[in-house]
């Protein structure tokens, strides 16, 4: 059966400079420069294809693809991702929190976004503040889809059709008001693998994360979506949706915060 795995990664970092200077709630996420090389090279070893994320919304009909997303809008996303992807003629889906272009240290500005768009990389939505959606009034969380949405277009004069929900974090109502407003693909946080094919319109794909700690025999593994992998990605991921379902998503988030500081 074929597979469409979509790979999500968030900041790079070359140096341990670098490394210091990404936010330690982040730095579990942070993946170093040379292990994202690698990892592109295995892929290539392994004969995966890695396929342009505009084709998401028309369907992908081929065999086992990988699509590679980055999430927030960090200024790695620009100094480091794009170069190493222009030069082995890869597109990735860059999903950014509008809010942060420019105004938060460390992240890109709205020349870099618009240049990777003319660049051929795909510019989606990661929300206008990074809140959770469902922990918004329906309002609240509707504005959040259309003004990143709409900024987004202004800056890089292109359509956007996909969305990359702030923490993996969204309600089916929060779907229905997206498309409504033009969305076509929603990202999540959710562990899986896809058949690939055509996608209905609306469709909420899952996303397997790159980590800091991911090493090359286990991103071979989640790469080729082995199911002894997914199997326990997916017990793991359950647990954890039930600790975030008891504590709450603010309760959660500040345990997380705090135990990724104090491991960084």
């Amino acid at each position: 059966m074929s597979r469409l795995v979509v790979l999500m990664y968030h900041a790079l970092y070359e140096g341990e400079r670098e490394f210091l200077a990404i936010d330690p709630a982040d730095r579990p996420y942070a993946v170093s420069v040379d292990a994202f090389e690698e990892q592109l090279d295995i892929l290539a070893r392994k004969g995966l294809p890695v396929a342009d994320p505009a084709a998401l919304p028309r369907g992908i009909h081929t065999s086992d693809r990988i699509v590679l997303t980055f999430d927030d809008g960090h200024v790695s996303s620009h100094r480091h991702a794009l170069p190493r992807l222009l030069q082995r003629g890869l597109r990735a889906a860059f999903f950014v929190t509008s809010d942060f272009i420019v105004k938060r240290p460390g992240f890109c500005d709205w020349f870099d976004v618009r240049e990777m768009a003319d660049l051929g990389m795909s510019i989606g939505s990661h929300g206008r503040t990074h809140r959770f959606l469902d922990d918004l009034p329906e309002g609240e969380a509707r504005a959040e889809l259309h003004d990143s949405k709409a900024t987004i277009e202004d800056h890089v004069g292109r359509a956007v059709e996909q969305i990359s929900f702030p923490g993996g974090r969204f309600r089916p109502r929060d779907v229905e008001a997206g498309i409504l407003l033009g969305y076509r693909v929603f990202h999540s946080s959710r562990v899986g693998a896809h058949r690939s094919g055509r996608l209905p319109e609306g469709v909420v794909l899952s996303r397997i994360a790159v980590r800091q700690g991911t090493s090359p025999r286990e991103f071979e593994a989640l790469a080729s979506a082995s199911p002894a992998w997914l199997l326990r990605a997916r017990v793991l991921g359950g647990a954890k949706a039930a600790v975030r379902r008891a504590l709450g998503n603010g309760l959660y988030h500040a345990l997380y915060e705090r135990m990724a500081g104090g491991a960084g």
